[in-house]
């Protein structure tokens, strides 16, 4: 057993390319993919089952059964691509993605199956709905983000999207999916009635408290967007001259100064 990996995996290709008919050589993969200590290993011996013997009737309930106990996120993700891949059709398929994207333990594993469902039955009934769940209770904020942007590019039109948006902008624990939120309202829903308002409150009330300076914070990107869109509004002055003395980020405060300097001159 070479210790370099890829001279491992080169000569796993290889074997299951030059001796695919040797009846052993099946049974071999299999073995590598449960119990090799690599990871490179495990998934491309995966990758190979996959694509050289995709028409043997047990592989697909062997995929669906690593799917669902292995212990490796990379093995796991990978078995997915797979299955979309190769088996997207078959029965059973969307039931198995579905029940992925609430159980699995790995967010990873729960934002590529948001990104697979979307890809093959966005049009199914039901998604939706499923994807308002994952975006209100799904316990990583990269998940949230992630249905948040996939429900605005599909479903922008369907009435209560505004509003979701402005359920998770109010209460979303996380920054980076509120920031996200607010960008959709300010960019797709400007001319509403109560953006105004609902920017405004956002500017003073956002809990956002910033770690480092290449973090974004919502209550600027609301603050900005109201001095784009709404320079004419009698509140915007007065906003922008109290985030400039008085909010607690001090990178907002600057701005807000800037740009008071700016509408001055």
């Amino acid at each position: 057993s070479d210790n370099s990996l890829d001279v491992r995996v080169e000569a796993l290709r290889q074997i299951a390319t030059g001796w695919k008919h040797e009846p052993e050589i099946l049974e071999l993969l299999k073995q590598w993919v449960v119990s090799d200590n690599s990871l490179d290993v495990r998934v491309e011996a995966l990758r190979q089952i996959a694509t050289g013997w995709k028409h043997e009737p047990e592989i697909l309930e062997l995929l669906k059964q690593w799917v669902v106990s292995d212990n490796s996120l990379d093995v796991r993700l990978e078995v997915l691509r797979q299955i979309a891949t190769g088996w997207k059709h078959e029965v059973g398929i969307f039931e198995l993605f579905t029940q992925r994207l609430v159980s699995d333990d790995s967010w990873n594993v729960r934002l590529e199956v948001l990104r697979q469902i979307v890809t093959g039955w966005k049009h199914e009934v039901g998604i939706l709905e499923l994807f308002t769940q994952r975006l209100v209770s799904d316990d990583s904020w990269n998940v949230r983000l992630e249905a948040l942007q996939q429900i605005v590019t599909v479903w922008k039109d369907e009435p209560r999207i505004l509003e979701l948006l402005t359920q998770r902008l109010v209460s979303d624990d996380s920054w980076n999916v509120r920031l996200e939120a607010l960008r959709q309202i300010a960019a797709g829903w400007k001319h509403e009635p109560g953006i105004f308002e609902l920017l405004h409150h956002t500017t003073l009330n956002d809990s956002f408290q910033r770690e480092n300076k290449y973090q974004n914070n919502p209550r600027q990107i609301a603050l900005e967007a109201i001095v784009k869109h709404y320079p004419e509004h009698p509140q915007t002055l007065p906003l922008l001259q109290d985030r400039a003395e008085n909010d607690s980020d001090e990178q907002l405060r600057e701005w807000a100064k800037k740009k008071l300097q700016q509408l001055e001159n």
